[in-house]
């Protein structure tokens, strides 16, 4: 299958000898045409730098980086320039021109691109229009609220009508209403224009939100990858269980407050269907344990349901033994975090 962008083999350093950095370790991976690639990573792992490749705002070391069939690390400046028309990009702080009113921040890209005013005037009117800023065209950026701002960088962004979006922590620096209502229209940008996204942020939540797969970076490499609700019900590396922790029921939560388990600790995520599921009444009833709810989270991805459960799982041993034979064959996701032997 042909992937509208490749990474391969890619790597970046910063600096040479002894102070030199190496800020990517040998990226692979691919975002496919009309899906929402997510990737998410601590300060310091190499995100940031990974966009910028993308796009040869930043300059690989080594390793390919193709789009659409051309490997932009092989481009000359002129052919570089054009390739980056189809990549538009926003960023965390925004880059509006402080000098330029909204309607010339848009406008900026369409000038240096050497469009004629007319369909210049077309556009703009357009792209405000699409990002809900139609009356703060004459307004100046320091005028505008977080969001709004960021509105006027999408717009200029999709100035001259790339495929490919690129977010450099988009939402970071925005609170939690007004980053919904961005994602929201990333979203719906990239359904009515039939966009690509690659989207790097540090919150799992923003990922959950609307991303389609994920990549999880740590250290200048990609230590998972996935559908977005495999990785958020299952992840498998620790860096990746860190991310969700913070969503989830954290068990630590309660050990550090003093609580002490009665039996054992056991989170359960599930999805679709199975969130209406009386699946604690089941464990009670069938086989007469006790299961005391300490945590209990539901939520969608991408419009699915899921839910985790912490539970304090307590009773004859057998019958615990059973209770969790029980959630092991059942369509959930089971996480121990004790040995029933030990009870």
């Amino acid at each position: 299958m042909t992937h509208l962008i490749e990474i391969t083999a890619l790597t970046k350093t910063f600096g040479t000898g002894s102070g030199s950095v190496e800020a990517l370790k040998g990226i692979d991976l691919y975002v496919d045409e009309g899906e929402i690639f997510g990737v998410i990573g601590l300060s310091g792992a190499g995100k940031s730098t990974l966009i910028r490749c993308l796009n040869r705002l930043e300059t690989p070391t080594s390793g390919r980086v193709v789009v659409a069939g051309r490997d932009l690390t092989t481009l000359n400046d002129s052919e570089l320039l054009e390739a980056r028309r189809g990549m538009g990009m926003i960023f965390q702080s925004f880059n509006l021109l402080s000098l330029r009113n909204v309607w010339s921040n848009v406008a900026f890209p369409l000038e240096m691109a050497g469009r004629p005013a007319p369909i210049i005037h077309q556009r703009v009117a357009e792209l405000l229009e699409m990002v809900g800023l139609s009356d703060k065209a004459k307004n100046y950026p320091a005028q505008l609220s977080g969001g709004q701002k960021q509105r006027v960088g999408i717009a200029r962004a999709l100035a001259n009508s790339p495929s490919i979006l690129l977010c450099d922590e988009a939402t970071s620096s925005l609170d939690p209403q007004t980053t919904a209502s961005i994602l929201s229209l990333i979203e719906d940008l990239k359904e009515r224009l039939r966009l690509t996204v690659v989207l790097i942020t540090h919150e799992m939540k923003v990922i959950t939100e609307i991303c389609d797969r994920v990549a999880v970076m740590e250290d200048g490499r990609i230590v998972e990858t996935g559908q977005v609700i495999e990785v958020f019900t299952a992840p498998k590396h620790p860096t990746s269980k860190s991310f969700v922790e913070v969503v989830l029921s954290n068990r630590e939560h309660f050990l550090e407050k003093g609580y002490r388990p009665k039996g054992i600790l056991v989170r359960v995520g599930y999805i679709g269907a199975m969130v209406v599921e009386p699946l604690v009444y089941t464990l009670v009833k069938k086989f007469d344990v006790e299961a005391n709810i300490l945590q209990a989270h539901v939520d969608h991805i991408k419009g699915t349901p899921y839910g985790t459960l912490l539970l304090d799982l307590a009773g004859d041993t057998a019958c615990v033994a059973l209770a969790l034979d029980y959630l092991k064959s059942s369509n959930v996701n089971l996480e121990v975090f004790d040995d029933p032997d030990s009870h």
